[in-house]
């Protein structure tokens, strides 16, 4: 749910990179990348949704004041191109250029002098992944609050596990904050309410109604064939 740059480079007792896990076993912390926040069983975000992202590039200039939002997802309540959409909300830290107001890409992986992963010096990393992506680098960084949103396309509970209607029917569910919609059980109108009322009762009047013909109706034909088989004996 949470990866933080800012604390890549501690090393363990042994002054070596170290990596730490919680009880069930799962990295928290890794010197190479910093710490993570797990989470499980998280109940997801709501929006709506058009299938239309924009992204935040690293030519673009950022404000550090606040999370820097990576993607953005469009859609406005309640129009016919967008439907409401779970999400994830991934918040990280990472690092950005302090005079240019961009984000960086530190060189990482490629086992060299200049990598993060192996001489943990942040001021080489960004230099060579800035040259390496196209960008000036002023020589100087911090660590800027992000976040990124994910679909929820994966991680998905099975079927047998879906919520039931009542977390979303009710005041306070999941789709609480989600507008340009009437979602019974979350919202209140008497004439929607009374005109909803009717319909079930029209339905069920309807339902029986229809059920009691069709037993009425199979009775006279049981009566008509038994007075046409009696007849013909």
């Amino acid at each position: 749910m949470t990866w933080d740059w800012s604390q890549a480079g501690r090393m363990g007792p042994d002054g070596k990179p170290q990596k730490i896990k919680d009880e069930h076993g799962h990295i928290t912390y890794d010197s190479r990348k910093g710490q993570f926040g797990l989470g499980e069983n998280v109940v997801p975000e709501y929006l709506w949704f058009n299938g239309k992202v924009s992204y935040t590039l690293q030519t673009d200039k950022i404000n550090p004041d606040g999370p820097v939002a990576i993607n953005t997802f469009h859609g406005t309540p309640g129009a016919a191109d967008a439907r409401i959409w779970p999400v994830k909300r991934f918040r990280g830290r990472q690092p950005y250029d302090t005079e240019n107001l961009n984000l960086l890409v530190p060189h990482s992986a490629i086992p060299d002098d200049t990598a993060y992963w192996y001489n943990f010096d942040w001021d080489k990393a960004l230099k060579v992944g800035a040259a390496a992506t196209g960008v000036p680098f002023s020589g100087k960084y911090g660590f800027v609050d992000t976040e990124m949103l994910w679909p929820i396309t994966h991680m998905v509970a099975p079927k047998e596990d879906a919520v039931d209607c009542i977390e979303c029917h009710k005041q306070g569910g999941r789709l609480e904050g989600i507008a340009g919609v009437y979602i019974p059980g979350r919202d209140r109108n008497a004439w929607i309410d009374n005109i909803g009322w009717l319909l079930v009762g029209l339905t069920t009047v309807g339902s029986l109604g229809h059920g009691l013909v069709r037993i009425l109706t199979r009775r006279r034909q049981d009566t008509h064939d038994d007075d046409t088989h009696g007849a013909r004996s």
